[in-house]
């Protein structure tokens, strides 16, 4: 018998009169009927012994409960958006995806990817389902933003020298748009650096190409995030 954790089984056996149950855990509901509920916060086997008024009339048998731990459900960090913009969400952790809130969702709210448009602060709560139907949820928070320039400010100029002081290309309010895309160019248009999702884990522009220091100069990106776009120049410095 497989469930998921926090479930219960109904075990059962006939054949006999009377019943007696082992029960390791103590996880059975009863250990005299012929079907205990079984409430085991771990994988369980349980043994039965049946007899009857004749004192050679027995039989054993094992039944083994399986508990499956439930799925790592896992929504996406929280975000920010502008009123009325689309905004992509991406949950992962399972093979069935069932997202709260369909009315502010575009399309299908059983996917994996959805498309949401909102007007206000909201919280979007999905299931998570995995291949042995076990659930598990998350939510994510997606707030409105008036101005994204209110928590977003442009960079134009890093110093990569080691002294642990502006040595990276690192936005202030960027956490608020975990999915962005950034590209840095030279001065003749050559893309040196280029990153999905910049900032949610530890990998910066460095004022390197290929792990290569490149020279002091005037560099170029361009940081794209919901529906927005920032175009700077950034001044590398060297000492």
């Amino acid at each position: 018998i497989s469930i998921c954790e926090g479930e219960t089984a109904q075990l059962e056996v006939s054949g006999g009169l009377y019943y007696d149950w082992t029960d390791p855990a103590g996880s059975l509901s009863s250990t005299n009927i012929s079907n205990p509920v079984a409430s085991p916060v771990s994988s369980t086997s349980y043994t039965v012994e049946v007899t009857d008024d004749c004192p050679n009339n027995f039989a054993s048998f094992d039944i083994n409960v399986n508990v499956n731990p439930p799925p790592l459900a896992d929504a996406g960090a929280d975000t920010c958006t502008i009123a009325g913009a689309d905004l992509e969400l991406t949950a992962s952790g399972g093979l069935q995806y069932i997202w709260n809130n369909p009315d502010l969702i575009v399309g299908s709210s059983t996917s994996q990817t959805v498309i949401v448009n909102v007007e206000e602060d909201t919280s979007f709560v999905v299931t998570v389902i995995d291949e042995n139907q076990c659930q598990s949820q998350d939510s994510i928070q997606v707030c409105i933003l008036e101005d994204p320039f209110q928590v977003l400010q442009a960079v134009t100029l890093i110093t990569p020298n080691g002294d642990f002081s502006n040595d990276v290309l690192e936005f202030n309010g960027l956490e608020a748009f975990p999915e962005n895309k950034l590209t840095v160019f030279n001065r003749w248009g050559n893309i040196i650096f280029r990153k999905t999702n910049y900032q949610p884990d530890a990998i910066r522009w460095d004022g390197t190409r290929d792990g290569e220091p490149l020279p002091a100069d005037t560099y170029y990106y361009i940081l794209e995030f919901s529906t927005f776009k920032i175009k700077k120049s950034i001044t590398l410095l060297r000492d």
